[in-house]
Order: C-alpha cells, then structure tokens, then sequence
C-alpha cells in the first residue's frame, strides 16, 4: 500500500492525501489552503479514484472536492451534516469569486454534481466503499459530523485517518470516539503537537470577564470567530454565564448555526444551544449592524482569521476605540491578517494599514486536540505507524520526537512525498 501525500505535509492547510490499495485508489479529504494573496491547492491528482472520503467541512479538508468533479464522477462519502456544512462553504467561496472576480475552481454545477455522487453515512455504520476496502466513521468531536476513518484493507492491514480530532469534551462534543478496535497506520494531525491547551473552563471564565469588563467600560466586544461551530460555541458560553450585554449574531455564524440545530444527535446538548441562539439579535440587515454599535455590545462574527466577511463592517468603527476589544477565539494560520494583527499590531482597513487602538487578544477555545491528547489517542489507538500531517513545519519535529519517545514510529512526509507501508 502507498501513500501520496498531495497536501497538507509539513503544513496547515489544502488536506489531500492518496492510499492507493493496488486497484483501489481513495483520496482522503481535499482542500484548499487560504493566505491573504491566493488560494493554494492540493498538488494535481492524476489518476481515477474510486472513492473521496471528507472527514469534515472545513475549507482545508473539503473546499476543493467540487473542482474533483469537472472531470469526473468519484463517489465521496461524509456524514450528512459534514455535507451541508460544505455546501454552505462551496456556495459562499463562488460569491466570494463572483466579487472579486477570480476563479472558484468549481462551479454550481460541479457543487451539484458533488452532492449527486455523495453518500452522507452516519457514525459507527461499516460499509464497503471498493471490492476490497471497508469504511467506518467515527465521532472525531471536532465540529458537527467532524470523522475519524477507520479503512480495512484486504482484510489486512487497517488505516485510520484521524481528520482533525479533539479527545477531551467542549461545550457542544463529547469528545473524540477512540474505540476504533485496530489500527496498524495512522494518519494524525498535529497542529498543537508542541505545546498544550489551557485548561477549557479556565479559559471560558477568563473571555467571559474580559468581555464583560469590556462592556462595563462603554466599548464593543467583537469576537471574531469561525461559522462552523466556535460561534455558536461562544454564544453558548455567553449564555451560560449570563453575561450582562446584548449579543448580536452576524455573518455565516448564523447559517451554520441553523444547520448545528438540523442534526442534534451530533452535538451534546442541542436544546440548551437552541435556547442560548434564542436569547441573541441575529443581524439581517445594515441598520442591524448600526444598531449593535450605538450601546455597548457583543458582536459573534466571522471570520475567525481575519481573512474577510462582516468583521470588517465593524473593525472600521472600533480599531481607534481604547474602550473596544477584538476577541480571537482560535488558532491564527501564519500568514493570516489574525496572525499578523497579533504579532505586528497592524491590520488593512479598506486598503490602508493601520495600527488599532483597541485591545487584541487570542483566546484559546481549539477544538483540536492538544499535545497530551494527541499522544494520548496515539497509545489508544495503538499503531505499528503514526504519520504526522496538518502541523506548521517547526512544529513536525518537535512531535516527531515526542512520539517516538513514547515508542512508536513516526514519519514526518514532506509535499508530494509517496510512503510505502
């Protein structure tokens, strides 16, 4: 069995990784990677596949899966909520071209042609994908419908694929399901390889008083944050601790939101989310927006990274506020106008870089897991091969080393870079 690695290898971002079984061939994820001056994408795929398998919706794991179907027709296989989410994506990355009048890489018809060719498949339910490889899913507690992949291979050898996974509980997931029963590869992100998490309460009672003391100071809160599930997330925690300050909802929170709620058996308590998107102002409209500024307030909106939607029909009229706090609520991309605005105070507002008065911080509400889990699932999982993708590339070593301590071994591949296992 051989292993391409087309995306994503010493890097965050544009997942794309080839097992290739002798006559099967099943592509794993396939995304894009965003940077402020151009999309990037997966290296080219030139052979037939017999099946796409997308452990979750987000861009870097599913945003290019429609251009798979410009000239052809694999079958994909996603949980149902991993494939509307997606859609929602797809659809929002052509109005995006349309508006800046680029080249999607796709268009609404390979969008339906992806969801004609599309199996949306539930947790826990095996089912055979080619004449010799088996499927299963399980709860990657990530985002909603977010996958491990468990593939059982000439009933020999069995690979999982973690996607990007969280093992500890969050607010809206039990956490990862880890009760794979056999595993001889394993396929394992490892963006927080390197370092831990703050404790998650800590952390929750740590925003809420900052947003709150914010408010107390007569300025704005205005968390940037990321439409599939950290926004909902954080109107949860607002509610929770019965913050004292009206709560506006703006962007693609808001359809993501909808969604959540669609499939409640994929979050850990939907009734109380529904009450806590029940509590807030959801903004339709550009007198909404106004609105939310003319009295102290929290605005949930995207884009988590800075990197465009209706954040910046606010960042216009907060950066000079001293009084005003931006709350980003996860990990910055290197590159990224979040990163950025964090290491260098600097952000471009309507083409002019500027250096914002008001307060900038990070807030650590990830929903990947960190070093302790990372390991942790390692020596659940219990492999022959850990192979370590979805890092920066200082990162890779680091956990390279941090594996092979607990003795396992580790391969580290590089872009384009074929692994025979």
């Amino acid at each position: 069995m051989k292993i391409t690695f087309f995306g994503c290898a010493e890097e965050v971002g544009r997942a794309a990784y080839l097992v290739d079984a002798g006559n099967e061939k099943i592509l794993l994820d396939y995304g894009v990677k965003l940077t402020p001056k151009a999309t990037e994408y997966p290296l080219p795929i030139k052979t037939n596949l017999n099946a796409v398998i997308i452990s979750h919706a987000h861009m870097d794991h599913s945003g290019n899966l429609p251009h798979l179907f410009v000239n052809s027709n694999p079958l994909s296989y996603m949980t149902p909520p991993t494939l509307d989410l997606a859609k929602m994506l797809w659809f929002d990355t052509l109005k995006i071209a349309g508006l800046e009048a680029i080249d999607a890489n796709f268009s609404k018809q390979e969008i339906a042609r992806t969801e004609r060719y599309t199996f949306p498949v539930g947790y826990r339910k095996k089912m055979n994908i080619t004449e010799n490889v088996s499927m299963e899913f399980f709860d990657a507690g990530h985002v909603s419908g977010s996958a491990i992949t468990k593939l059982d291979i000439h009933r020999e050898k069995t690979l999982v694929y973690m996607g990007d996974f969280k093992k500890d509980e969050t607010r809206l997931h039990e956490g990862a399901d880890l009760n794979t029963k056999g595993c001889d590869i394993l396929i394992t992100e490892s963006t927080y390889g390197d370092r831990e998490h703050v404790p998650r309460k800590e952390e929750e009672k740590r925003f809420v008083a900052d947003v709150q003391d914010t408010i107390d100071r007569g300025g704005h809160a205005l968390v940037a944050s990321f439409a599939l599930g950290r926004s909902a997330e954080i109107v949860d925690i607002l509610n929770e601790y019965n913050l004292n300050a009206e709560v506006y909802f703006d962007g693609m929170c808001r359809k993501a939101a909808r969604i959540y709620l669609d499939y409640p058996q994929y979050i850990k308590n939907p009734s109380f989310l529904e009450k806590s998107l029940k509590k807030i102002h959801w903004i339709n409209n550009i007198s909404m927006r106004k609105k939310a500024l003319k009295e102290p307030s929290v605005v949930v909106t995207t884009s988590g990274m800075l990197q465009g939607g209706p954040i910046y029909a606010f960042l216009p009229e907060l950066y000079k506020d001293e009084n005003s706090k931006l709350f980003l609520t996860g990990f910055q991309v290197h590159g990224t106008p979040g990163r950025i605005l964090l290491e260098e105070n600097k952000i471009n507002l309507n083409g002019i870089v500027v250096e914002p008065k008001m307060k900038v911080e990070r807030y650590d509400f990830s929903s990947h897991a960190g070093k302790s889990e990372l390991l942790a699932a390692i020596k659940k999982l219990n492999p022959e091969k850990v192979i370590c993708v979805h890092g920066d590339k200082q990162v890779m070593p680091k956990f390279k080393k941090s594996i092979e301590e607990e003795g396992f071994e580790a391969i580290v591949p590089r872009l384009g870079e074929e692994i025979i296992v």
